[in-house]
């Protein structure tokens, strides 16, 4: 602004105040554009106005919603909000699995990754959506600090496959993947994920049993031969080829700093974590053998 520049004075007070809240890891939202959202910017604003410092919570039938106003800058605040597609959510329960229906745009595109490489020829049986509040937010809290530690605004993501026995679901779908149970591979001693769904589907083991899922409930087709992979959100930031004893994607060095490890820097078809943050499963498939 030059120095012959006038400065007009604005007129604020028909000026309408909106509060926006930060969603599905980045992207903001106004909270009126959100119909499902119990609270409005005049409900915030006031409940602001009276306690600067508090936490205002609200609970819907499908919505848990806590915003912390302490230690917060002017018109900042923190939104536990879960992704745009989730819906029925429920605060109580660990995790849901919330089974896809086969019309719904959703569906197509999860099955869209399951046969983009034309290899995986199987008969998808059910694709479920796993919402589980508590890996979202430290998944979303470990991007955030990664972009803070690496001082950049996007950390790379990918949605990758990971092949397992039905026997392990309900811990994935709970408590994520468990980086102590990772074995020694080519790449490193780490988490495995797979560009496209036919190689994990060779990691993927056929069982006759049903889903066993939180509260005692189980998924059925009891009694016939299925397998199951995840279809999982992974932050995969920079990468460098893997070798066999890396614990770590930096190797034994700390010179460079790296989130993930690589089959091929320039065709990568297998990733490796090694920190399960990084990770959130966010689609589990059924398939039936032919």
């Amino acid at each position: 602004m030059g120095d012959n520049d006038a400065v007009e004075p604005m007129d604020t007070s028909e000026t309408p105040l909106f509060w926006y809240y930060l969603e599905d890891c980045g992207r903001w939202h106004r909270f009126e554009d959100d119909p499902d959202n119990p609270l409005r910017s005049e409900d915030i604003e006031r409940y602001f106005r009276r306690n600067s410092t508090g936490v205002l919570i609200r609970q819907s039938s499908n919505r848990h919603i806590e915003i912390d106003f302490s230690g917060q800058e002017g018109n900042c605040c923190c939104f536990m909000a879960p992704p745009v597609l989730w819906e029925w959510v429920d605060p109580t329960c660990p995790y849901q699995l919330i089974l896809l229906s086969e019309v719904s745009a959703e569906y197509q595109t999860v099955a869209k990754y399951v046969k983009t490489d034309g290899l995986l020829d199987r008969s998808i049986v059910s694709i479920s959506r796993i919402q589980n509040m508590d890996l979202w937010d430290m998944y979303c809290l470990k991007k955030k600090q990664l972009m803070r530690n690496q001082g950049v605004k996007k950390i790379q993501e990918k949605r990758l496959f990971h092949g397992t026995q039905i026997r392990n679901v309900e811990s994935i779908c709970k408590n994520n993947f468990d980086l102590r149970l990772a074995k020694e591979g080519v790449y490193g001693r780490g988490i495995y994920f797979a560009k496209h769904a036919s190689y994990a589907d060779q990691y993927s083991v056929s069982s006759t049993d049903p889903l066993s899922l939180y509260g005692g409930e189980t998924q059925g087709l009891q009694g016939q031969n299925t397998k199951v992979i995840f279809l999982a959100r992974v932050m995969i930031g920079k990468s460098t080829v893997g070798q066999m004893y890396m614990k770590k994607p930096d190797g034994v060095s700390s010179e460079n700093s790296y989130d993930s490890c690589v089959d091929d820097m320039t065709h990568p078809n297998i990733f490796v974590i090694f920190d399960p943050y990084q990770i959130y499963p966010e689609y589990l498939i059924r398939y039936k053998l032919w």
